[in-house]
């Protein structure tokens, strides 16, 4: 955990312990996973749960369900109607909305008369990896809080690896001598590295999927799970595609000591970036992961060794 994120965390708990904490909060952050395990801090002192359960009658999730990874109205409204009934442990009650940018507007706007006028007691916790796609009244009636997760550099070991191959064969394609003697090793290159980088994201996200699932609340169904795990692997191939453009940025404009080629490759790198930056947009709306992967790298070969 980051010392800002760390300074945040301290600020709420100290608005706890003062009674002063807003009722309504939207955390934004890069890992949803990091998110809610730090509001988990906040609720259980709010709640005085101790040990390791993670159930509290006084304690409600709203999540996205199924393939589409949708908060519907429906269960929108059952957690208004949770919150408007008396605690049952505690004279608190704390919601924990999931995702909060995967509400339909519907939803949205039943949840906003709750977050304007919430319950006596009652404190709203909005986790979001994408804050600019919640809608706009729901964020101006939160306080935002920004929590970043440093790097953890042995959980990214096998990305590191890849990273430097493709920095590898970046160099190859902008060697024009070396283009000249071998067209073929590139394209067998690029091929590797999507394989690679398909295989990585499958394995990190099932690995961190297993993981997260059994500190889940036992209450979810099977729909809310798939929408889980979805998300969470959603989120670990939108921070690998996040570092593959740094390293890409910082591979041209860094380690590139040549002003020349530096000035020759500048706009290839602007062409390189912007169809990562479609690819990325294409995959949150259920683009097959494989084929956009491909397309990336097949189009970045065009790109680099394009005269």
């Amino acid at each position: 955990m980051s010392s800002v994120a760390q300074e945040r965390l301290a600020s709420l708990d100290q608005r706890i312990e003062s009674g002063k904490l807003h009722h309504g909060l939207l955390f934004r952050g890069n890992d949803l996973r990091f998110l809610e395990s730090s509001v988990s801090k906040l609720y259980r002192k709010i709640l005085g749960i101790n040990g390791d359960t993670v159930d509290h009658p006084d304690l409600f999730h709203l999540r996205p369900t199924g393939k589409a990874r949708i908060i519907t109205v429906e269960k929108t409204r059952a957690l208004m109607s949770d919150l408007y009934r008396s605690g049952n442990q505690s004279k608190y009650k704390v919601a924990i909305i999931h995702e909060a940018d995967r509400m339909r507007k519907e939803a949205a706007n039943a949840f906003l008369k709750t977050l304007e006028e919430p319950p006596e007691g009652t404190y709203l916790f909005l986790l979001t990896t994408r804050p600019y796609s919640i809608l706009p009244t729901i964020r101006s009636r939160s306080l935002l809080v920004r929590l970043e997760q440093d790097s953890n550099q042995e959980d990214q070991q096998e990305l590191t690896e890849w990273l430097i191959k493709y920095k590898e064969w970046i160099a190859l394609l902008l060697n024009r001598e070396k283009l000249k003697q071998d067209r073929a090793n590139p394209v067998f290159m690029a091929y590797g590295l999507i394989e690679s980088l398909v295989s990585l994201i499958k394995s990190t996200a099932d690995t961190l999927a297993k993981e997260a699932v059994k500190n889940l609340s036992q209450d979810l169904d099977e729909k809310e799970k798939d929408a889980y795990e979805s998300g969470l692997r959603r989120g670990i191939r939108s921070n690998m595609l996040k570092q593959i453009s740094d390293h890409t940025r910082n591979f041209v404009t860094t380690d590139q000591q040549d002003i020349h080629l530096l000035e020759r490759n500048g706009q290839k790198l602007a062409r390189v970036i912007k169809k990562l930056e479609r690819i990325t947009g294409l995959l949150e709306v259920n683009l097959k992961e494989d084929s956009a992967l491909e397309d990336f790298l097949l189009s970045s070969l065009r790109i680099w060794s394009a005269k």
